[in-house]
C-alpha cells in the first residue's frame, strides 16, 4: 500500500471565563474614586495567575448622588480565555453636611421676624451656596422669650445629608 497523508488541524479554542463585578461597590458625594473596580473570576487553567488579567474596568460616568454601571471596558485575560461579564453598580451616596443656625438672632416684640441664617460645613465638587433651598424657621410664639430655630424646608438637595443643630 501506499499511503498518502492529508493533514489536519487540531484546534485550542479559547476557555469561557467568567468574570463578575463585586456588588456593594461605593463612594461619598466628593470623595475621590476607587484606584481600581473590583472582580472575582472563575478558574484559570495551566498554571494561570492573577497576571493574566490586562486592562481596567470602568464605570459610567457621573458625581451626583446615585448608580452607575460598573463596565468591562479594557479588561483582558489573554487570548486563552473569552470573558464571560457580569457586570455591577457603583453607588454614590450622600454626603453629610453640618448645618448649624447662627446664635443670637433675634427681634424687638412686635417686628416681623428676619431670614434666619446658619452656617454649613464643606461643600464639594465645587458646589457653592445656591444648592440651598427652602429656609429655616422658628417655634411659634411672639411674647419675650427663647424660640427654638428649625431646620424647616431647608435642604442642601439630593448629593447632600443635612445634620442640623438649632439654637434658641
Amino acid at each position: 500500500y501506499n499511503i498518502t497523508y492529508v493533514g489536519a488541524n487540531f484546534s485550542v479554542t479559547a476557555r469561557t471565563l467568567t468574570v463578575t463585578v463585586d456588588s456593594a461597590q461605593t463612594k461619598v458625594y466628593g470623595a475621590s474614586n476607587p484606584g481600581s473596580y473590583t472582580y472575582t473570576y472563575g478558574t484559570l487553567y495551566n498554571s494561570d495567575t492573577s497576571s493574566v488579567f490586562t486592562g481596567s474596568l470602568s464605570r459610567a460616568a457621573g458625581e451626583n448622588v446615585g448608580t452607575y454601571a460598573i463596565g468591562q471596558n479594557t479588561l483582558s485575560a489573554g487570548s486563552n480565555y473569552s470573558i464571560s461579564y457580569t457586570g455591577s453598580n457603583f453607588s454614590i451616596t450622600a454626603r453629610s453636611l453640618t448645618v448649624t443656625a447662627d446664635s443670637s438672632q433675634t427681634k424687638v416684640y412686635g417686628d416681623s421676624d428676619p431670614a434666619f441664617t446658619y452656617s454649613h460645613g464643606t461643600l464639594y465638587n465645587s458646589d457653592t451656596n445656591s444648592i440651598f433651598t427652602g429656609s429655616l424657621s422658628r417655634a411659634t410664639g411672639e411674647d419675650y422669650g427663647s424660640y427654638a430655630i428649625n431646620q424647616n424646608t431647608l435642604s442642601a438637595g439630593s448629593n447632600y445629608s443635612i445634620s442640623y443643630t438649632g439654637s434658641n
